[in-house]
């Protein structure tokens, strides 16, 4: 009886060419990275750590080159050698201008803006030329991620953003992001790895809109009551970071100076509590997405809330830093702990 066999399909070339390329690129970076080691935030593009390689366009210019020289060594063309040489020599300036064109310039990572799941992570880097000659087309890059070409005039600096996709909540870290440059011409382009641990918290997206707020606190946390009623005027104190600015005394700064709170007195309002245990029959994600709706609407409103996650309790509150805050501990929510 003849017995059926099966075989693996042949490997895709294009796939087996990307997880070379892919296994090369790991392999050269952890080489570069043993190489010259952690950065300091800030430091400076010394000569050590500049790489360049010519770009598809010099290659077809090296070939021109080629095919330049054999045409006058076929034909023993005097001006065609000429032409040959004076093609090498622009060749030669061009990598030696890529190369200085990095060589010196001071890198400073400013940090980056708390994000949304799915939108893009905004890492702000500074460059500082030092020298008295201006650099040009800088741009950086981390993976396939890329900036806009930036010029520096001589003696001054620039910020760069560079935009870095953040599909997944959590803390976004960039081990590394590169310099380069393809100026002039574009024949060469000379680069710099930078190790400087990047990180960017990435919020939950939030759940859809429409979905009403809790309007009760959990059993046990009457405490919480809001002691800043909206019935009767009860006088002004002085402003902490967090305070809502609708209840800013304008009237007042502007006859002090002085930023004023309104306090109120009479009937009390109770703040909101955000609990994982309102959401019983949805999973991990879609809670903190939906925690992280409510936060937002609570905040829009200029409501106090609170936030109940397991392991984590935030007292009631409003403003920036209290949304920010909770948001972050959505974003790093962890299950298994």
């Amino acid at each position: 009886m003849a017995t059926a066999t099966t075989t693996a399909p042949p490997a895709h070339p294009t796939g087996l060419t990307s997880r070379l390329r892919q296994r090369l690129s790991r392999r050269v970076a952890a080489w570069a990275k043993q190489r010259q080691g952690e950065d300091r935030n800030p430091f400076v593009l010394t000569q050590r750590r500049i790489y360049i390689l010519p770009t598809r366009t010099g290659l077809a210019f090296a070939a021109l080159v080629f095919a330049t020289l054999l045409g006058s060594l076929n034909y023993a063309a005097s001006l065609g050698f000429a032409l040959t040489f004076l093609l090498c020599g622009v060749g030669l300036v061009c990598m030696h201008h890529g190369h200085r064109n990095l060589l010196g310039l001071g890198v400073h990572y400013l940090g980056a803006q708390p994000v949304f799941a799915g939108e893009k992570a905004q890492f702000q880097i500074s460059l500082k030329n030092a020298s008295n000659t201006a650099r040009y087309e800088l741009e950086l890059f981390a993976g396939k991620q890329r900036s806009l070409p930036h010029d520096i005039g001589a003696r001054g600096d620039d910020i760069i953003t560079l935009p870095v996709e953040a599909n997944r909540r959590g803390l976004l870290t960039l081990e590394r992001f590169g310099i380069a440059t393809r100026h002039p011409a574009g024949l060469f382009r000379a680069w710099s790895w930078a190790y400087l641990s990047l990180e960017c918290v990435v919020y939950p997206q939030p759940a859809p809109p429409g979905r009403p707020l809790p309007t009760q606190l959990e059993e046990g946390t009457e405490q919480w009551s809001d002691e800043r009623g909206e019935a009767d005027f009860a006088g002004l104190r002085s402003f902490t970071p967090g305070d809502p600015p609708r209840r800013v005394a304008w009237k007042a700064y502007a006859r002090s100076d002085q930023l004023l709170i309104k306090q109120f007195s009479g009937s009390q309002t109770t703040p909101m509590l955000m609990a994982w245990d309102s959401l019983p029959d949805e999973p991990v994600e879609a809670r903190l997405s939906q925690l992280t709706r409510w936060c937002l609407d609570a905040h829009e409103s200029g409501a106090r809330f609170g936030l109940q996650v397991p392991g984590r309790l935030v007292k009631p509150d409003s403003g920036a830093a209290h949304l920010d805050k909770c948001l972050t501990i959505l974003a790093l929510f962890d299950a298994d702990d």
